[in-house]
């Protein structure tokens, strides 16, 4: 069951995941990674902040989907944001050290 929504459940799941890599340490050894999943979950709490905005066609009744596409493009950006991390944090962890 969700509990706010498929993108912010996402999103906050993210930024938990940094977090607790910062609490037991894990964080200092792919930095870099880290930021890039941070990056992600903030994008996917903009997309699911955008697919519940209803205020975009009130105010311009001519477009037409706008906040879905708002939520695909926060969506698509996020996923290539936690692939990119998820590869940085791979590498860091079993080739650099």
């Amino acid at each position: 069951m969700a509990l706010f929504g498929g993108m912010v459940d996402l999103g906050i799941a993210f930024l938990i995941v940094v977090a607790l890599a910062e609490y037991i340490k894990f964080r200092n050894k792919a930095d870099k990674g880290f930021s890039w999943l941070a990056v992600a979950g903030v994008l996917f709490l903009f997309a699911g902040a955008s697919a519940a905005d209803t205020t975009i066609s009130s105010y311009a009744p001519g477009v037409v989907g706008a906040s879905g596409a708002l939520t695909s493009l926060f969506g698509v950006v996020g996923w290539v944001f936690a692939l990119v991390g998820t590869l940085f944090i791979i590498y860091q962890v079993i080739v650099e050290k």
